[in-house]
């Protein structure tokens, strides 16, 4: 007869469980806060391959040849794009790092891509925008819809993408087109667009209308990616590294703990690759003695903000609270 040891039942019970009630990120940080997580390498630039994924329902695969994009609403010259007009106008490309709302402390919902396309205000400004209009309302193929402030969607930098890290938006990623807001969550980084249309009102999207931020403003956060939790490492020094971000504000600086929060060292920044990117850190760790060690992080955004050390959930408006892991030094 095979038996399973306790931490093989808890882990098929809460793989059983999580996987019949949870989404793909909540999983992955129920089963993180169960049995610990590995060290991880993060680069300035996320492959495509390993960007978070997230829909409220599923990916939509739309056949560009016969797709096209809609402006409407209170313009002067509604007007439609095909998506070869769009790829003839890519002319911008800009790095941007997109989080999910819904990223826990830890969490892998967040990634750095380079995006590709044209600017949304030189589309609008063709449309010819009514001063009255209050919202943008972005809908797409899956039968989603959100919102942007019509103000932010004219700023500078909010791009509509048709590449992402050179070669054209993958299906899961918003194939044909794609919005990129700096510094907006990514539930309004809206994917495979069909028409936008300019609104008198504030417009609640899907996510909204259940309770979730509509200005969805990114949140400061910073993590530990290695070492990882729960793992062993080896002295007499260690290099710990993870990454900060704070959305358009950018990151002043990163500090690191090795005592639970007692004592703060500041850690190194890596110039981030643009002002929407997230920041890379390490911190040089002199390891006093083999023992077990609480090691946290915490980041102060470019206004001289520090990031919310208070525990609170990703509902409604995005996670705080300070990232921490738990390690053991074989020195």
């Amino acid at each position: 007869m095979m038996t399973l040891s306790r931490r093989g039942f808890l882990l098929g019970s809460a793989v059983a469980l999580a996987t019949a009630t949870l989404k793909p990120e909540r999983l992955n940080a129920q089963l993180a806060r169960l049995f610990g997580s590995p060290s991880r390498e993060t680069s300035s630039i996320t492959p495509n391959e390993d960007f978070y994924i997230t829909s409220y329902s599923s990916t939509a695969f739309v056949n560009a040849a016969t797709w096209s994009l809609r402006i409407k609403g209170l313009v002067k010259n509604p007007i439609t794009f095909t998506y070869n007009d769009l790829v003839k106008r890519t002319n911008t490309s800009m790095i941007s790092t997109l989080e999910c709302i819904g990223n826990p402390i830890g969490g892998e919902s967040i990634g750095t891509a380079k995006w590709e396309g044209v600017k949304l205000n030189a589309l609008l400004d063709e449309a010819g925008v009514n001063p009255a209009a209050v919202d943008l309302v972005l809908r797409g193929a899956d039968g989603y819809s959100d919102s942007l402030p019509a103000k932010r969607a004219m700023q500078e930098e909010v791009l509509l993408v048709t590449k992402m890290n050179g070669v054209p938006l993958p299906p899961e990623h918003g194939y044909p087109a794609r919005v990129i807001v700096p510094g907006i969550y990514g539930m309004k980084n809206m994917k495979w667009l069909t028409e936008m249309e300019l609104v008198d009102h504030d417009y609640k999207g899907y996510w909204e209308k259940r309770g979730w931020s509509d200005e969805a403003e990114v949140r400061t956060m910073s993590r530990i990616d290695d070492p990882g939790d729960r793992e062993t490492v080896k002295g007499p020094d260690y290099v710990i590294k993870g990454i900060a971000f704070a959305g358009i504000r950018g990151i002043k600086q990163v500090e690191v703990s090795t005592d639970g929060g007692v004592n703060w060292k500041t850690a190194v920044l890596e110039p981030a690759l643009s002002p929407y990117a997230w920041t890379l850190w390490s911190y040089r760790w002199k390891i006093p003695s083999a023992s077990r060690y609480t090691i946290m992080v915490r980041a102060t955004d470019g206004n001289g903000t520090p990031q919310p050390a208070t525990r609170q959930n990703p509902f409604p408006d995005g996670k705080t609270g300070l990232h921490d892991v738990s390690v053991a030094v074989d020195v």
